[in-house]
Order: structure tokens, then C-alpha cells, then sequence
């Protein structure tokens, strides 16, 4: 099995792959899941703000080991306008034809075959409203109505749309104000379980499944 790396945005993303995605490898036979916060500047790490950044990581820990496979966990939401050929890829009409060529365009201007870009649709959030279970076992019933009233609205969590205002972290946060994505996202999402996020959000299934066919290789 070869290693894998994962640049992630920040702690909340770090703490997903640690705490949900290894234990789901593990299942698979695979061991060695890193995530690794994408450097921004010296002696600081977490943000995705600027695509340098990770184009740096991502050559970095590429050359550092010959069998590793460098993947990212980073959102669509807001994400860099510096990425390459971003103005060509926005011009589509559809949400996944845009993610589509942004991973396209990251991946060539990387050119290295151990590399797997991915990018959430369209927000880490989206994963939680794969079932009401997270948000019923966390906050009251009058905020558990709410979410559910959101999750049958669409026919996956990753068609929730992106609109400043509409975003699932949005949308949680009209509900309850106070909540903390590095605090309060995982402890959803462990009651969500891994299971239902694939179950429920294609995009995301597609990832881990090509995750796995090429670690195995």
C-alpha cells in the first residue's frame, strides 16, 4: 500500500480525515493517512486563500517520497481566484462541470500522476446534512426541524447551493449563531457517520473510491 497525504484547509479538515476518513481506510488495509494543513506562511499553516500555497505543498511532498499519493480536502466555497485557468472554469453554467475542470486544471499544472485533486461541493458543511441524526443528537429540536426542512429540499447535501447567504455553513449559522466549525463540525459528522456521507453525496464516494484504487496500485 502506498502512503497517503492530504493538504486540508484547517484544523476542522484535519480532524475529519484523522478521526472518520482513517478509521474507514483502515477497513481497506490501509494505514498511512496523513492530513496535512496547507502552509501559508512561516510557522503558519491552515487557509486556503492563495493556490501557491498548496501548488507549493503538493510538489514538496510529492518529491519527498517516491510512493506517496498527495490528495487535498479543500472547499469550492470561496476558493481562490488565482487557481489556474479559474476564469475559463467559472464560465460554466454547472456546478460540478466547474469543480470538474478546476481539479482538471490543478492536476496539469502539478503534471505528477501520484497527485489527486479534490475539491468539496461545496463546503465541508454539506457532508453534515447527509443525515439529520448529526444535528438532532447536537442542538435542540426547534434547530433539528430547521436542518431537516433543508436536507428535504435537495436530492443529495451536495446540491445545497453556494450563495453567500445560502451556503450549508451559512444555513447552520442562521440556525444557531454560535456554531464553531472546528468545534462543533466533527462532533456532527461523527454521528452523521462516514457511511451515510458516502451513501449520500456522490462527489465525495467518487474521491474516496479513487482514493483507495490508487493507494492499492
Amino acid at each position: 500500500m502506498k502512503p497517503l497525504y492530504i493538504l486540508v484547509e484547517g484544523q476542522t479538515e484535519e480532524e475529519f480525515v484523522k478521526d472518520l476518513l482513517r478509521p474507514f481506510l483502515w477497513k481497506e488495509k490501509i494505514y498511512e493517512i496523513q492530513p496535512i494543513k496547507i502552509s501559508t506562511k512561516a510557522g503558519f499553516k491552515g487557509g486556503f486563500v492563495n493556490y501557491e500555497h498548496l501548488r507549493r505543498d503538493a510538489t514538496r511532498l510529492l518529491k519527498q517520497r517516491k510512493e506517496v499519493i498527495v490528495s487535498t480536502f479543500v472547499d469550492y466555497f470561496r476558493i481562490p481566484t488565482n487557481l489556474p485557468n479559474y476564469q475559463s472554469c467559472i464560465e460554466f453554467l454547472n456546478i460540478d462541470a466547474r469543480i470538474d475542470c478546476l481539479e482538471r486544471e490543478i492536476y496539469n499544472d502539478i503534471g505528477h500522476e501520484r497527485f489527486l485533486p479534490y475539491i468539496q461541493k461545496h463546503e465541508f458543511e454539506a457532508l453534515l446534512f447527509s443525515s439529520n441524526r448529526g444535528f438532532e443528537s447536537y442542538f435542540d429540536k426547534s434547530v433539528a426541524g430547521l436542518t431537516q426542512s433543508v436536507i428535504e429540499q435537495y436530492e443529495n447535501p451536495e446540491e445545497i447551493n453556494d450563495k453567500p447567504q445560502t451556503a450549508p455553513s451559512k444555513r447552520i449559522l442562521s440556525f444557531v449563531p454560535e456554531y464553531n466549525k472546528v468545534l462543533d463540525g466533527n462532533i456532527i459528522a461523527l454521528e452523521v457517520g462516514f457511511e451515510t456521507m458516502l451513501e449520500k453525496c456522490p462527489r465525495f464516494k467518487s474521491w474516496i473510491e479513487t482514493i483507495i484504487e490508487k493507494v492499492k496500485v
